[in-house]
């Protein structure tokens, strides 16, 4: 059972470190590759999600507008991403993955499997889907709560 005696062991504190130590390591693994995690984040939301506005990234990745079009300048000059006007807005531009993408996204996609299978060491696959499962509930109760 889970005890709140000390701040060290509140569920607050452990999934703060936990998610601190894994972003850590992501960065250390990814640098190697000229990337940052950063960056990595918004190529892995335009692979999901092409053709995005930059100020809609910019709120999926909770980083200001100003932050954004810096990343994004440093992409676009690694030939990661293309900026396209946006048909709708001609002030706007739309975000898209460049053909440099890919042997990056493959760094990505395989450091993200190595720092979770880091993370996961020793837990049994029952563990795993009970804590995965608890973590969908907290995000649920949390997410009904936003004002």
């Amino acid at each position: 059972m889970l005890t709140m005696s000390t701040h060290g062991d509140s569920i607050g504190f452990l999934l703060s470190d936990a998610v601190r130590l894994m972003r850590a390591e992501f960065n250390r693994r990814v640098q190697r590759h000229g990337i940052t995690l950063a960056q990595a984040k918004a190529l892995r939301r335009l692979a999901q999600q092409p053709g995005l506005r930059q100020v809609e990234l910019a709120e999926l990745l909770e980083i200001a507008p100003m932050t954004l079009v810096r990343l994004l300048d440093q992409l676009a000059k690694a030939g990661h991403i293309e900026r396209r006007p946006d048909p709708g807005d001609r002030r706007a531009f739309r975000l898209y993955l460049a053909p440099g993408a890919k042997p990056v996204l493959a760094v990505i996609g395989r450091t993200v499997r190595e720092v979770r299978a880091i993370a996961l060491r020793g837990l049994v696959r029952s563990e795993r889907d009970t804590l995965v499962k608890g973590l969908r509930t907290i995000k649920k109760n949390l997410a009904g709560t936003a004002p």
